[in-house]
């Protein structure tokens, strides 16, 4: 059975807690791919995996590069 989707703000506060980022930044973090899986826009709103998580693609690169990882 897949997963049951929820809306970004609910990920982000279950996540986060009173710490989660404005709407605008979640936004910005869907648009820049810095949430897996990828978010899935519904109308105006966006839904993701419960188990989503944040990722940030150049800090990521670079951990890899300094591991000696491709």
């Amino acid at each position: 059975m897949a997963a049951q989707l929820i809306p970004l703000h609910e990920w982000a506060k279950a996540l986060l807690g009173e710490k989660m980022p404005h709407r605008h930044t979640l936004r910005n973090w869907v648009n820049g791919g810095k949430i897996r899986p990828m978010p899935v826009k519904v109308g105006r709103s966006y839904f993701c995996r419960p188990d989503a998580q944040y990722v940030d693609p150049v800090a990521d690169q670079i951990n890899r590069m300094a591991n000696g990882s491709s």
